[in-house]
Order: C-alpha cells, then sequence, then structure tokens
C-alpha cells in the first residue's frame, strides 16, 4: 500500500522518526506501507519476517553510501550475508553466552559501584556522562579483554570513528579503511591480537582470544585484518546500551513513588523492567534492508532493490502483539520477544550482556540511592540524542536530594 500524504515523512528526519504519534497513525493505516522513498514495516509480524528472512532482505552494504563498497576483512558482521556471516556468527556465538554475561557482572557491578559513588560524592553531575555513556563499552572492551586502563581511549577513538565519515565511505581525509583513517586505534587492536596469538590457545579466556583461535570446523579461521574490524565492531555496537540505561535512569528519577518504588519493593521486576524498557523505548528505532528480489512482505509488492526501514519502535509498539502496548508496565506479561535486538540470523550477540547492564545499573541505584534520594536538576529538560536511529536523552543532570 501507500500511505496518504498525511502520513509521509523523511526517515532522516529524526523529529519525525521519533514522532510516537505519526509512528502510530501510519500503524494504524497498514502493516507495511511506503515512506520517503523506503518500504517501512509498521506492524510486529511484518517486522520480524523481514528481520528473519535474510535472504530476500538483506542488510549487507546498507551502513554504506551508495556505490561504496568495502573490502570484507573491513565488513562489521551485519554487512555479511552467508556463508561466510553464519561461519563467523558460530565462532563469535561461543563468546557472546549467558555464562559469559554472567562471568561479566562482578567486573560490571564494581564498575557502576564506582561511577555512581562518585555522583554522589560530588551531589551529582551528569549521569549520562558519568554512567550511561562510557559504562557500555567499558564492558564491552572488559568482556573483550581489554585492559581496563585502555578502556577510555580506546572508546574515544572508537567513538570518533563513529561519528567520522568511515561508517559511509570507508575512509576519511586521513586515509583509507580502519588502519588508515585510524592507526592508533589499529594499532592498539593489532598489539591484542598480536598477544593473544603468541600467547596461544587458553591462555586468556575472553572474546579476542576466541576470535584469534577459534576454528570453524573447515579449519577456517578469522583473519587478523577482520578480527581487528569485528572488535571495533563490539565496542561500537555497545554505545546504543547508553540510551537503554539513559531511558531506564530516567524514569528511575521521574517516577520515585512508581516505577521505582515499585522495583524497591520487588526487586526481581527489575529483569522485566529492562525488557520492558527495551520494548517500549527502543534505543535503536529501526534498521534498514534491501530486497535481494522481487518478493512481498504483508501484501505489499518489494522490488529487487529497493530499500526497507523495519520499524523496530513501531513493531514494539503494536498492540496486535502486546496488550497495552502504549502502556509501559511492570506486570507484564503477555506478548512475544520484543524487537529492540531484531531477530533471525542477524539477532544481536550482545543481548546477554545489554540485559546484564540494564540489571546492574538499577539493582546499584537502588543501593545507593533509594526512591526519592535523587531528582533531576533544576531546570532540566529532557532531549533526544540527535541521531535519527537512537532513542534516548542527550544528558541525564540529576542532584542528590539534600545534597
Amino acid at each position: 500500500m501507500t500511505v496518504d500524504e498525511e502520513f509521509a515523512f523523511d526517515p532522516m528526519d529524526a523529529s519525525k522518526a521519533k514522532d510516537w504519534e505519526l509512528i502510530g497513525r501510519i500503524r494504524d493505516a497498514g502493516a507495511v506501507s511506503r515512506v520517503g522513498g523506503l518500504v517501512f514495516t509498521a506492524r510486529f509480524d511484518e517486522t520480524q519476517a523481514a528481520f528473519r528472512n535474510a535472504r530476500s532482505f538483506s542488510s549487507s552494504g546498507d551502513m554504506r553510501a551508495p556505490g561504496v563498497v568495502v573490502p570484507e576483512e573491513e565488513r562489521f558482521l551485519g554487512e555479511l550475508d552467508p556463508p561466510l556471516h553464519p561461519k563467523i556468527r558460530r565462532i563469535l556465538l561461543r563468546g557472546f553466552t549467558p555464562n559469559a554475561a554472567m562471568a561479566a557482572e562482578p567486573w560490571t557491578r564494581d564498575n557502576v559501584r564506582r561511577r555512581l559513588g562518585r555522583f554522589g560524592k560530588e551531589g551529582g553531575g551528569d549521569l549520562m556522562a558519568i554512567l550511561a555513556i562510557p559504562l557500555p563499552g567499558s564492558v564491552a572492551a572488559h568482556a573483550l579483554g581489554i585492559p581496563d586502563e585502555m578502556h577510555d581511549q580506546v572508546m574515544d577513538w572508537c567513538n570518533d570513528l563513529l561519528h567520522s565519515t568511515w561508517p559511509t565511505t570507508g575512509e576519511t581525509e586521513r586515509g583509507v579503511g580502519i588502519p588508515g583513517a585510524f592507526p592508533e586505534l589499529t594499532g592498539a587492536i593489532d598489539e591484542q591480537i598480536r598477544q593473544r596469538r603468541a600467547a596461544g590457545p587458553g591462555a586468556t579466556d575472553d572474546l579476542l582470544s576466541v576470535m584469534v583461535h577459534a576454528e570453524a570446523p573447515d579449519g577456517w579461521r578469522i583473519p587478523d585484518a577482520h578480527i581487528r574490524t569485528l572488535t571495533v565492531n563490539i565496542l561500537a555496537g555497545s554505545l546504543s546500551a547508553s540510551y537503554m540505561i539513559g531511558n531506564l535512569l530516567y524514569r528511575y528519577l521521574t517516577e520515585p513513588e512508581g516505577f521505582a518504588a515499585e522495583l524497591a519493593s520487588d526487586r526481581s521486576k527489575i529483569a522485566v523492567a529492562v525488557d520492558e524498557s527495551l520494548r517500549f523505548e527502543p534505543p535503536v528505532l529501526f534498521m534498514f534492508r534491501h530486497a535481494t528480489e522481487n518478493t512481498e512482505l504483508g501484501g505489499c509488492p518489494v522490488t529487487a532493490g529497493e530499500h526497507l526501514l523495519l520499524s523496530i519502535a513501531s513493531a514494539n509498539r503494536d498492540e496486535r502483539a502486546y496488550p497495552d502496548a502504549g502502556e509501559f508496565r511492570l506486570d507484564r506479561e503477555a506478548g512475544p520477544e520484543h524487537l529492540a535486538f531484531g531477530a533471525g540470523p542477524h539477532l544481536c550477540l550482545g543481548n546477554h550482556l545489554t540485559r546484564m547492564v540494564g540489571r546492574v545499573v538499577l539493582d546499584e541505584m537502588l543501593a545507593q540511592f533509594p526512591p526519592g534520594s535523587v531528582e533531576l536538576a533544576p531546570g532540566f529538560r529532557w532531549v533526544c540524542v540527535d541521531h535519527m536511529l537512537e532513542y534516548g536523552p542527550e544528558g541525564l543532570d540529576a542532584v542528590v536530594a539534600g545534597g
């Protein structure tokens, strides 16, 4: 179907992409439509189906500018198609397990306590800058086995990479590829790879060691150049969790007698709170795909080469999938697995780590700052992060009550 002109919007316009009322009206109008020259999936079933059908709806190259093709070893996992994608993913799955996330929890908890302790000692501050922004990248770096003292510098380099021309063009004014454009980051990661290769299998138990030493059934190994890219992928991909944390903390501060009090009285609801936040306010609002063949989706014809915008935000609020979908509910039980991590072959590998981080942050907030003991700073105004794909607070200035 084609959306009426009153619904049409440019998906690159962040203000429209984050307009929940507009997205809801598009969802009511139909499951699949065309907006801004893209095929737009608005309902849960069709969005999930597109995620799961990687053969017809490929993600390869969708982060690059039209016509830009980068070497295979410079492609993130989400840019790869079979047969390479499943081969690498099976290796990475050895390190991205629920047990691995549990193993990282004590380190994560210590990190959160230290950051919240500084916040409390100073009587307040920007919780995004103090906690939400640096924490997920640091947890990812820890899981990779990168030494603690390198975390801040490595994540600064990754942030520079994400906000450069490299994601779209594969190069910057400094040079081509990650080595040419970001030689310092390249040198740091390559040295970590070299150390693990020299130490041999079993010397360290981390994600980098898994990538360096794991072997596919046919004897194939991930080349070092691609290990470097995948390391950047893992570090950079963790940053969206910052806005999950921001959304949770904002709700904690603004609902001391509701959300926060309910968690304080029953901490078993913390895990539910994290998943409900991911459903209701997904930190990544949508993903792009392109059709590899003539097909259809939700009764809408899709032509080979057409680009799709899979609306996670809209699907997660689909009333056909979730009772009271437009409400944040800590007693939510019914409904399918939300799509904040995608679905199918490209399901986010870091989902266990992300959930663990969210749980730990809420648990430690309750321990150090009971409901009502921290509040938003006078004059605070919620401003969404200035990125079309992401949803969460740009800043979160808060003060310790009575401080």
